[in-house]
C-alpha cells in the first residue's frame, strides 16, 4: 500500500519511516524535521507542566519547533536529553526519575541480549546526530555561512534521499552540482577541539581544513535535505533519513582534508579583489519576479519558485490537452 503526505504538511519524512531506536539506549524514538532544517530525535509525548521550558518540544504541520502549542496540555522531548547512556547532571527531579527509568529499562534489554551497549562514552552530540548505516572511506565536508555538515561519502557519490515516483524506491539522482560550489579552506572550531587530541588535531591542520563551500542559501537547503534538482521542493517523500550529520572535529578527524583534493581542478592564485561596486546578480526572467543568483545564468533564468510554477503549468497543460488525432486509413472506417 502506499503512503502520501498531507499537502499541508512541510515535511517529506513518512511517520512509517520516522519510528526508530535509539543506537546507544534502544529508546523508542520518532525523527522529525527542525524548523532549521535538521533531523531532530524527539520522545512520545509528556505533559507539559511536568517538563521544564527548556526541554519542550512540539510538531506543527510535521515540522518540529522549541516551546509549546497553546492548543495541546502535552510537549515532546529531545531524546538526548533524557538518553541513559549519557552521563547527565543537574536534571530536575521528575526527568532524573524518566531518566532512571529508561536506564533500569535498558540495563533489562542488556541482561535478556536484545540490546548491546557502546563501550565508549557517548554525547548528547552523538546521541542527536548518528553516523549512518554505511560510509564510504573518503567523505567530504560541506560549508555554508559557518555551517559544517559531513556526508557519508564524497561530494560526487552523494545521493538524492526521495522517492522515485515510477519506481517508489530511492532516487538514483546526485544531490552534486560541480556549479553550486568551489573548494576552499574553512576554520576548525576550537570548541570541538578540546583536550590533547583537539590540540594534536589542531597543530596537525593549522586550524584550516579543505571543504565544499556552497554559494547560495537555495542552493545550500537542497544539500542540507539532501535532494536532486527534481526532487528540490516537490511533493515526493523521502525514502531514507538524511544522511549528513554535523561535523565535529574530533569525531571526525580522520576525514579532515589538509590539501586540496586531487580530483578539483587547480584554480587561479588566491588574490586579494578590490570590488568597483555592487556583485553583478542574474535576475528572474520572470518580469514581475525580484528573485536574483550571484550565480551566472543565462538570460532565460528563472528562479526555483517561478521553475516550480511553470513545471506545475506544464502539467496541467499536459493533462487537459487533447493528443492529436490518428490518421485515417483503410479499415479505420472514415
Amino acid at each position: 500500500m502506499s503512503m502520501f503526505l498531507h499537502r499541508t504538511a512541510k515535511t517529506r519524512t513518512l511517520r512509517s519511516k520516522a519510528a526508530s531506536r535509539c543506537k546507544y539506549c534502544g529508546t523508542p524514538i520518532e525523527w522529525f524535521e527542525s524548523y532549521d532544517a535538521r533531523p531532530i530525535p524527539l520522545t512520545n509525548e509528556f505533559p507539559s507542566r511536568r517538563i521544564p521550558a527548556k526541554l519542550r518540544w512540539h510538531i506543527e504541520q510535521g515540522i518540529a519547533y522549541p516551546g509549546t502549542d497553546a492548543s495541546s496540555p502535552y510537549c515532546r522531548i529531545p531524546h538526548p536529553a533524557i538518553c541513559p547512556a549519557v552521563e547527565h547532571t543537574d536534571l530536575p527531579p521528575a526527568i532524573q526519575e524518566l531518566v532512571r527509568l529508561l536506564s533500569v529499562r535498558m540495563r533489562t534489554a542488556i541482561d535478556q541480549g536484545e540490546f548491546s551497549p557502546f563501550a565508549e562514552p557517548v554525547t548528547p552530540e552523538e546521541v542527536e546526530n548518528p553516523e549512518p548505516e554505511k560510509t564510504a572511506r573518503i567523505r567530504h565536508v560541506i560549508a555554508y555561512s559557518g555551517t559544517l555538515r559531513i556526508g557519508p561519502c564524497a561530494i560526487e557519490d552523494l545521493q538524492c534521499i526521495s522517492t522515485d515516483r515510477r519506481t517508489r524506491r530511492r532516487c538514483k539522482y546526485p544531490v552534486c552540482d560541480l556549479g553550486e560550489g568551489r573548494w576552499q579552506p574553512v576554520s576548525i572550531n576550537e570548541e570541538q577541539a578540546a583536550g590533547r587530541l583537539g590540540q594534536m588535531v589542531l597543530s596537525l591542520t593549522g586550524g584550516t581544513m579543505w571543504a565544499w563551500n556552497l554559494v547560495d542559501f537555495t542552493v545550500a537547503i537542497r544539500w542540507w535535505r539532501q535532494h536532486c534538482h527534481e526532487h528540490h521542493n516537490s511533493s515526493q517523500p523521502d525514502h531514507v533519513r538524511c544522511e549528513l550529520v554535523p561535523f565535529h572535529a574530533l569525531r571526525h578527524s580522520e576525514y579532515i582534508l589538509t590539501d586540496r583534493p586531487a580530483e578539483d581542478p587547480p584554480g587561479p592564485e588566491a588574490t586579494v579583489v578590490i570590488h568597483e561596486g555592487p556583485i553583478a546578480r542574474t535576475k528572474c526572467s520572470n518580469a514581475p519576479c525580484s528573485n536574483t543568483s550571484v550565480i551566472d545564468h543565462p538570460d532565460n533564468w528563472l528562479c526555483w519558485e517561478c521553475a516550480k510554477r511553470e513545471r506545475r503549468r506544464a502539467l496541467v497543460h499536459q493533462r487537459w490537452v487533447r493528443p492529436p488525432q490518428e490518421t485515417s486509413g483503410p479499415g479505420t472506417g472514415r
